[in-house]
């Protein structure tokens, strides 16, 4: 199993990339925050770091395995929001009525069976109240990178395809 961190902007594709860095942007915007980063996981466990906003590589890594950690791991592995306090523990549901004020959100992002991803962002102190409409927004936004992450791949599998038919494509004498 090869596990490694990398960072990568979006499979080589710079309308993807652009798209990812608008929507990293427009996500923080929403919330007030100030540093955010996509994370993609194939399955193979290698994670990849497609953008970040304010963050330095060695704050990001920092972030990925210590702060940002659970509420990571909670959107990537069961596909819902992961919202956790400024130490990083997982802020527990709310009751009907109450609203979170999280420190980190990561929102899930959906590409393929085989790869999947977060939006992950750090609101500023003291944390903001976030309401369904931000959540509503903020899931919006996971999926518009969603499909720019789609659309990277496809252009990424049509390369390769285009590459492999001029191979074996007799050339003129």
């Amino acid at each position: 199993m090869h596990d490694s961190i990398a960072w990568n902007d979006a499979c080589g594709d710079e309308p993807a990339q652009s798209v990812l860095q608008n929507t990293l942007h427009s996500a923080c915007a929403v919330i007030g925050a100030q540093q955010g980063f996509v994370l993609l996981l194939s399955n193979d466990s290698t994670l990849e770091v497609a953008c970040a906003q304010n963050l330095h590589p060695t704050l990001l890594l920092d972030l990925v395995l210590g702060k940002a950690s659970r509420a990571l791991h909670h959107a990537l592995t069961d596909h819902t929001p992961g919202l956790a306090g400024v130490d990083g523990a997982l802020l527990k549901p709310c009751a009907d009525g109450e609203r979170p004020s999280p420190s980190i959100i990561a929102m899930p992002i959906e590409i393929d069976p085989l790869h999947r991803g977060a939006l992950c962002l750090f609101s500023g102190e003291p944390p903001r109240t976030l309401s369904t409409l931000d959540l509503e927004i903020l899931g919006a936004l996971s999926e518009q990178a969603s499909l720019a992450m789609r659309a990277a791949n496809q252009h990424s599998a049509l390369n390769r395809l285009a590459a492999s038919l001029r191979a074996f494509t007799p050339q003129p004498a």
